[in-house]
């Protein structure tokens, strides 16, 4: 056996591939993704759907469509955190976590449940794709003795090819038809465990009121010293 090292350097060698290693583990786990999202009023991230008749508020679809897409582009980061800023509806702050827990835990659900229809279907196809395939090359086997010239070569290949269309479509759907949902689902689950906080912007509103406030007044100020003036 050939050493691709000298004896003395594997230990060093080993124990640089586990620093290195070690190293990208925790880079990935101290790894987070980070999404702002502002509005004006918290209740554009709700569903304007009457909530009444059911028990959980639940997550507008606009706003699911874009946690979902800028997610999507920090795929590999170990933590994810939702930031949203609004200036209104500071009473509806509480909800906003559970109707994200809600509305994503659900998805994921309705995803799992495709897959496995899916994978339902994929199964069944497969075995009328091999009734198809042993029924084809029977019927070729059998043609093939029957005829005193043998098949012609139209028929022939036809029959092979429709032995191997049978079994395709069902083999690609179980062996890599379900990869898209099972990530999507994948991706629902760990939306729906995204820690959500709610940074009211009051202050800075109220800041930028008294600024024009003040402007305004500054403004008027010297146009009425000289109505003063005159009356006096």
């Amino acid at each position: 056996m050939i050493c691709p090292f000298p004896s003395g350097l594997q230990p060093k060698v080993r124990a640089l591939s586990a620093l290195n290693k070690h190293h990208a583990a925790a880079v990935h786990a101290a790894s987070a993704a980070t999404v702002n999202v502002r509005v004006r009023n918290l209740a554009q991230m709700f569903n304007l759907l009457d909530a009444s008749p059911f028990w959980d508020r639940d997550l507008d679809v606009h706003a699911a469509d874009f946690i979902e897409e800028e997610f999507r582009e920090n795929r590999a980061a170990a933590q994810w955190h939702l930031y949203v800023h609004a200036s209104e509806g500071e009473d509806l702050a509480a909800d906003l976590q559970p109707a994200l827990e809600h509305y994503y835990t659900r998805m994921a659900h309705s995803t799992a449940l495709r897959l496995r229809d899916q994978l339902r279907l994929g199964e069944l196809a497969l075995l009328g794709g091999l009734v198809i395939f042993l029924l084809s090359m029977s019927a070729r086997g059998i043609l093939t003795h029957v005829v005193a010239h043998g098949l012609s070569r139209l028929l022939d290949e036809g029959l092979i090819i429709l032995a191997w269309l049978a079994l395709w479509r069902p083999v690609e759907t179980l062996v890599y038809g379900w990869v898209p949902l099972y990530r999507q689902r994948r991706m629902y689950q760990r939306l729906a465990a995204i820690k959500v906080t709610v940074r009211m912007e009051h202050a800075h509103s109220d800041a930028l009121n008294v600024a024009a406030r003040r402007q305004g007044a500054g403004a008027a100020g010297p146009l009425a010293a000289p109505d003063a003036s005159r009356r006096a």
